[in-house]
Formats: structure tokens, C-alpha cells, sequence
């Protein structure tokens, strides 16, 4: 591949490809019109991905011509680069026209395009294009409630009439649940807007930096809170009369310090033995990031209880009452409220104490007896705090040490459970 890079002036990209010398002195000797050393030109563009699209797409075809020269060929055309790379589709001369995609330039020919065509022809294929695959399910139903939202507070109007002004009162307008779900829908809405800048639809992205800060959003979140013992045997006391996932999600929620969802999610095949310690193998389940696939060894107290027995009675899932709900991309949801709503009826009401707090009275009862950070971090599936613990103590893999660890966490109710 000759040499070549790109460039930018005024933030707008640009390519520049210096011809080896050979190939530039052959198009000299058969007196090629216009035959310069440089081939540069404007990408006519100010995002990085589409440039390096661009870019990549023109040295390819220059990278042709190189070769055709080189092999002798005598082209049927004037030699000139400008004109070979227009032939092939890269750029239309060397002082171009805008560079724009067939897909951009169609959307362009579309008068009036709101918010929502944006998104379907403009947006999805472009985020084709850049990541190699469409957005997750619940991404898109991120995007659409977003949309539905704008519509519904100022009206399904082209993307070319949205001002900032439109943009900074519908932030103000519209009643959402939260703040991170206020910031969620005005960054949508600014990726859609960036997706028409970028196929030159609008000149600015309306949306740019609305919606609430970060310190808004961390302090309107809820502070879960842990049980105490006296709560967890009141709680406890009702999910025991029960059966399935009722009876044995709170006990494993517990006793691994996992997620609802990573646990209503099981398979009997995920029980297996390393190290010859028994533990729970989350690398195939669906999780929230790569920290999360782990394995997590089986407390004692959950061996007592009987849970290898109740794995050998599951041909395949551990809870097959729990359907996946493919609108919310989770098995969770169901079990989720009604594990709550126990919890409220054996507590009061209290949004502070949720099943998520099982996750939060482990992590306390973890640290209580002493078990460093890392090690809980590396069984409950938090991401590592620094480089060191991450790259180096690799402790996800110490199944031993954090059997160790895990085993010293003592909740004395369960044990009466258990006898």
C-alpha cells in the first residue's frame, strides 16, 4: 500500500497519497494530462469513521492504479489519477465535490425528513456501517422511545426545523421518571442528530450537551439499602414456604452476591467442578460486560441446602417458569416484582430495600469478615478497581482462594434453614 494519510483543516478531513516515484515517472513518460506526485483532496467530512471509509476506499483505488502501471498495462483512459478514481467511485476530481455516500446523497433528495426517518435511513445504516452490526434490541427501544417522547412534546417536524431553541424546550417540557432516563433520551436524540450532520442534513447537532449532568444523576439515583439480619429472617421466613425460583433466587442472590438477572438465567450445565471446588460458570450467560463472566464457588451453606440436588432435578434450566421477555432483552422482570413485592409484605414498604439489596448485603457481610476488595469485586462481578487487580492478581481465575474468601460470610439463619 503507498503511502498515505489523512489530514484535516478546519476539522474537515482530508487524504493525501504521495505515488511511489516509479509509477509517478511512467505517467511523465506516456505524458499522462495533469499527472501530479501528491493525489489530495477534500473528504468532505468532519467524523473520523466515515473519513477513514473514505480514505481507506481511495488508497485502495490508487493502490489499483499503481499496480496496473507497474505491470505495463497501457490503459485505455488518460492517466490522470483524478479521473481513474472517479471511474472508481471514490472521488469525483482532485478539487472534489462533497464525497457523500449514494445512501447520503439519497437522503439529502428527501424534503422534510423528521426525526424518525433520520433514524431508519440515515442513523441505522450508518451504525451498520461503522460497528459491523445493528444495535441491540434494547437500544433500539431506547432510540424509538426517545423519539416517540419528542413527537409527542413538539411534534413530528423535519430534523432541519429542530433548533436548539426546540431542543432546550423540549429538555425542559417533558416528564420523564428519572434524570439518567432524561440523559438517555437526549443522548439519543443527539446521536440521531449527529448521524444527519454527518450526512449533511443539518449543519449543527441541536441536542449537543442537553440533559442533565453527571452529578445530577448520581445524586438522584436510589441508595439501595442492606438487610439487617432481623429483616433477612422476616424476608426469608416467607420465600421458604415457597418453591422453584421464589425459594432458591433469594438464597443463591445471597450467598453469591450475583445479579437477579445473571441467576434467573441458569443452567444446570453452568454447575460444574474447577479446581475440585463446585462453582457456577457465567461465561456463557448473558451479562453486562466481560468483568461479569466469572466463576462464582458455591457457599457452603448453599451446598447444605440442597442446591447440587434441586441443579440434578433440572434437565436444563434451573427455573423454566421464568420466560424471557425479548421486548426488555431479560428473564428477570416477572420474578423481579414479585420477589419485591414479598419483601414489602414481609417488610413494609420501603424503596430502599429491593431484592437488588440481597447484591449490597453480601457485599457488606463480604467485608464485615475481612475479605479484601479485590477478591470481592472478583466474585460478585464488579469491574477491577486498577490495572494491578485486573491485569495482575487475575483473581476471576483464583477459584481456590476465592472459594476461601466466599465460605467465611456467615448468615447463622440460613444454617437453621438448612438443619
Amino acid at each position: 500500500m503507498p503511502y498515505s494519510r489523512q489530514w484535516t483543516k478546519g476539522g474537515v478531513f482530508g487524504f493525501r497519497l504521495q505515488l511511489p516515484g516509479d509509477v509517478y515517472e511512467r505517467l511523465i513518460d506516456v505524458g499522462t494530462a495533469g499527472a501530479r506526485r501528491s493525489v489530495t483532496f477534500s473528504l468532505k467530512t468532519r467524523d473520523p469513521q466515515v473519513a477513514r471509509s473514505r480514505a481507506l476506499r481511495a488508497a485502495a483505488d490508487v493502490g489499483d492504479m499503481i499496480v496496473a502501471v507497474r505491470s505495463g498495462a497501457t490503459p485505455p483512459w488518460t492517466f490522470d489519477p483524478a479521473a481513474y478514481l472517479y471511474e472508481r467511485g471514490s472521488v469525483t476530481s482532485m478539487r472534489p465535490e462533497p464525497l457523500i455516500s449514494k445512501r447520503k446523497a439519497e437522503a439529502k433528495q428527501i424534503v422534510g425528513m423528521t426525526m424518525r426517518k433520520v433514524y431508519e435511513e440515515v442513523y441505522l445504516p450508518r451504525r451498520q456501517e461503522r460497528k459491523g452490526a445493528p444495535p441491540r434490541r434494547r437500544s433500539r427501544l431506547d432510540m424509538e422511545k426517545a423519539i416517540t417522547r419528542f413527537v409527542a412534546s413538539a411534534g413530528d417536524i423535519p430534523i432541519t426545523n429542530i433548533t436548539r431553541q426546540v431542543a432546550e424546550q423540549f429538555v425542559r417540557s417533558v416528564k420523564v421518571g428519572s434524570a439518567a432516563t432524561m440523559k438517555k433520551t437526549t443522548t439519543c436524540l443527539s446521536s440521531i442528530c449527529n448521524a444527519a450532520v454527518a450526512a449533511d442534513l443539518i449543519p449543527g447537532n441541536p441536542f449537543r450537551g442537553l440533559g442533565p449532568d453527571r452529578a445530577t444523576i448520581v445524586a438522584s439515583r436510589r441508595s439501595y439499602s442492606r438487610f439487617d439480619h432481623d429483616q433477612l429472617a422476616r424476608f426469608f421466613g416467607r420465600t421458604e414456604r415457597e418453591d422453584g425460583a421464589v425459594l432458591w433466587l433469594p438464597r443463591l442472590l445471597l450467598l453469591t452476591g450475583a445479579r437477579l438477572e445473571e441467576m434467573a438465567q441458569l443452567r444446570s450445565e453452568w454447575f460444574v467442578r474447577r479446581d475440585g471446588i463446585d462453582v457456577i460458570d457465567l461465561h456463557e450467560a448473558r451479562v453486562k460486560s466481560a468483568h461479569n463472566k466469572r466463576y462464582i464457588p458455591l457457599h457452603r451453606d448453599l451446598i447444605d441446602l440442597g442446591v447440587l440436588d434441586h441443579v440434578r432435578r433440572s434437565p436444563e434450566r434451573l427455573f423454566p417458569e421464568l420466560k424471557y421477555r425479548a421486548s426488555a432483552e431479560r428473564w428477570s422482570g416477572a420474578i423481579s416484582t414479585r420477589l419485591n413485592r414479598e419483601i414489602d409484605a414481609a417488610l413494609g414498604a420501603d424503596r430502599r430495600l429491593t431484592v437488588h439489596s440481597l447484591r449490597k448485603t453480601f457485599e457488606h457481610a463480604a467485608y464485615a469478615v475481612g475479605i479484601p476488595k479485590p477478591s470481592i469485586n472478583a466474585i460478585s462481578g464488579h469491574k477491577p478497581n486498577d490495572i494491578s487487580e485486573e491485569h495482575y492478581l487475575m483473581l476471576k481465575d483464583d477459584v481456590p482462594l476465592l472459594k476461601q474468601h466466599i465460605d467465611r460470610i456467615d448468615f447463622p439463619f440460613l444454617r437453621r434453614i438448612a438443619a
